[in-house]
């Protein structure tokens, strides 16, 4: 039998070790999701913690220009959120990349970001297990100098990694220690590679993703990477010319960027996610984490102070992922 979204709230916020004598604040955005601000609330009061509600007006990016940020609210927020111990985000962008986040983690406390359906959030709910895996492909990132990624139909794109100081991105889904950030639900690692490091080939193929989209490739895209930057969409199909069209609308070099690459760890999250749901309920969490994807994104880099609203995660099928010459995804596959 299905659990509702408080019982999910519930098993969740406890996987983040939420205690009775702590202050969650509900990050939300006015009139939008108020089942999940609803159900976060009454998740924290069960477990005897309180909740505060901090309702914006608007947070979430544009899809597509124009856009002007407005941040007359983030400091009313900040300042609220700071004398909270944990933060719960049902914005419906999310503030991944925004400012907000990064000053509310940096002062030493735990945000989760939460976007999908009920169903998914519960099918994809992860575990110890999954978030030991994790940790160990954040391991491997972190030992390497030089990721690359291949595959038969002609993707060959090398990026530099060396160093201790490699940002990380470790997504599991929950938020137990200070300063983490996560997404309910995740399964995947990924890194920053240094910046303007990224050179060759990406080629897409059909039935790869692009997220926030929320849809499958349809044609054969080869998309040329230089200095880290993208420099030629090649196609003859509709994808080509969409991908030149949203870029070009921007007017912003920065959204040509490269930005985090990874691979994905959930083995019960389904290709087929977009097709059996309405995509537009999705964020694109399940086609992130399907198991042995590349995952690569363009545009925002807070590690190298690019800040854009233009974004997309770009999940692949059949590619082969190598650090310093030894696989971790082969073919597709989890090694």
């Amino acid at each position: 039998m299905p659990r509702t979204l408080r019982e999910l709230f519930v098993e969740q916020l406890k996987r983040c070790h939420v205690k009775a004598d702590e202050q969650i604040a509900v990050i939300s955005e006015l009139g939008q999701k108020t089942e999940y601000v609803e159900a976060a609330v009454a998740a924290a009061r069960d477990l005897g913690a309180c909740a505060l509600v901090l309702t914006a007006s608007s947070l979430s990016n544009p899809m597509l220009p124009p856009y002007e940020a407005d941040g007359r609210e983030v400091p009313a927020l900040l300042a609220a959120a700071a004398e909270c111990d944990m933060v719960v985000d049902v914005t419906v962008g999310g503030l991944i990349h925004s400012d907000v986040r990064t000053r509310i983690t940096g002062n030493g406390k735990r945000m989760l970001f939460v976007a999908e359906p009920a169903d998914v959030l519960e099918r994809l709910m992860g575990d110890d297990d999954l978030r030991a895996v994790v940790e160990a492909g954040g391991d491997k990132l972190r030992d390497g100098s030089l990721l690359r990624v291949t595959s038969a139909a002609g993707t060959d794109l090398t990026a530099d990694i060396a160093g201790p100081d490699l940002p990380i991105t470790h997504q599991w889904g929950t938020v137990d220690q200070e300063h983490r950030w996560d997404h309910w639900p995740s399964g995947f690692v990924a890194c920053f590679p240094h910046d303007r490091t990224a050179e060759g080939v990406i080629v897409l193929q059909p039935g790869d993703a692009l997220i926030p989209w929320q849809r499958y490739v349809r044609d054969e895209v080869k998309i040329t990477v230089e200095k880290g930057f993208i420099t030629g969409v090649e196609g003859g199909g509709a994808d080509a010319h969409l991908l030149r069209d949203y870029f070009e609308a921007w007017e912003d070099g920065e959204v040509y960027a490269v930005s985090h690459m990874g691979w994905g760890l959930l083995p019960q999250a389904r290709w087929s996610a977009f097709d059996v749901y309405d995509p537009r309920s999705l964020y694109g969490q399940e086609l992130r984490s399907t198991a042995g994807n590349f995952m690569w994104s363009t545009g925002p880099n807070r590690f190298a102070d690019r800040e854009t609203p233009a974004h997309l995660d770009i999940p692949m099928r059949g590619c082969t992922v190598e650090i310093d010459g030894r696989a971790v995804v082969r073919d597709g596959k989890l090694v």
